[in-house]
Formats: C-alpha cells, structure tokens, sequence
C-alpha cells in the first residue's frame, strides 16, 4: 500500500476513534550536534496538554458533529516522517454527551476502531489510571504496520496519542517516549 494513502487511512482511523467515542457517548526541529533527533514539545489549545514529538507537527482544528448534531472542534497534532506517523488529537465534548463512564466511552472508540484493524481486533488492550484519569493503551497492526493508541478522558476532554510506523515498533522506545511524554494540565 502506498504510504500516503496509508497515512490517510491512519489518519480517518485517528478521527474515528475521536468521533466514535462522541457517538458512543451520545447515545522536531531536525538533528541536535550528537545527530540525535531534537523533539518539539506541542501544547493544546488553552495550555490543556503538552506533548512531545520527534519534530514540529502540522496543526489543523476540525469541527466535528455529535450524533445529536452539536458541533465540537477536534484538534490535531499531524507529523508525518517517512514511514512513520505520529498524531496527537483532543477534544471537549459538549454537554450532551454522557461522559459518567469515560471507561465505556474510551472502549466505544476502541470497539470501532478496531474494526479497521488486521483480524477486527486490538492485539492488546492495556486500562490504566494516568494522572488520575482513566485511560487506555491499545496495539494493533494495521495494513501490516504497527498502530499504537493511548487515550485519556478528564472530564468532558479527550486526548488521543496514536502512532503507526513499521511492523513490530509499537512499543519502541520513541513510542514509549511520545505516549509518555503526555502531560494533561490540572
């Protein structure tokens, strides 16, 4: 598969699980002197989140519907280098969306994301208490690449971390550096 149509698909796989969640619910900067990579660290709208990336990503905000028809802005952290992607996504959801079970509303997304993934399934599904929030890590393969998702919910605030790259790096230790790099604000 060619790598930009792939990174398309990673990147509607990156909104579907932002958009599935919803509908659930609604029922760098180049190499430093040592020729390691320098990372960018990107902060969400309001200073809600930071995050590292291995360079600057490109931003782009997305108005998006709940399944009730209330608009939201989904934003978007895109950084595309080689065959390897990195996206960082977050949200607030509006008040009609029931976020009383930010475990169900976390699996909705993870439910339907799963169904573009190789056998219809995550290959592992991690729960976990991040900052004293609920979250989740997810590793699948898609299109035979690796695909990584981990996700917050505080409050009515989504924060998704996705990557997909080559098969068998979702838990490299640049992976593992960019998941953990999160930091949601108080």
């Amino acid at each position: 598969m060619k790598m930009t149509t792939w990174r398309l698909g990673l990147a509607v796989l990156a909104l579907v699980v932002m958009t599935l969640v919803v509908g659930r619910s609604a029922l760098g900067q180049g190499q430093g002197a040592t020729g390691e990579a320098q990372w960018h660290t990107i902060t969400g709208p309001d200073k809600s989140f930071t995050a590292d990336m291995p360079a600057a990503p490109k931003y782009t905000a997305t108005q998006m519907k709940t399944g009730a028809g209330t608009m939201y802005t989904m934003h978007q952290y895109l950084l595309e280098q080689g065959d390897v992607a990195y996206v960082v996504q977050s949200a607030v959801y509006p008040t009609e969306v029931n976020v009383t079970n930010p475990r169900a509303n976390l699996q909705g997304g993870l439910d339907n994301a799963a169904k573009n993934m190789e056998g219809g399934k995550w290959g592992s599904v991690d729960w976990v208490t991040y900052q004293g929030q609920t979250g989740v890590s997810a590793t699948g393969v898609r299109g035979g690449h690796a695909i990584r998702s981990f996700s917050v919910l505080k409050g009515r605030q989504i924060f998704t971390l996705t990557y997909a790259g080559p098969a068998g790096t979702a838990q490299s230790p640049d992976v593992a550096r960019f998941v953990n790099s999160l930091r949601v604000s108080p």
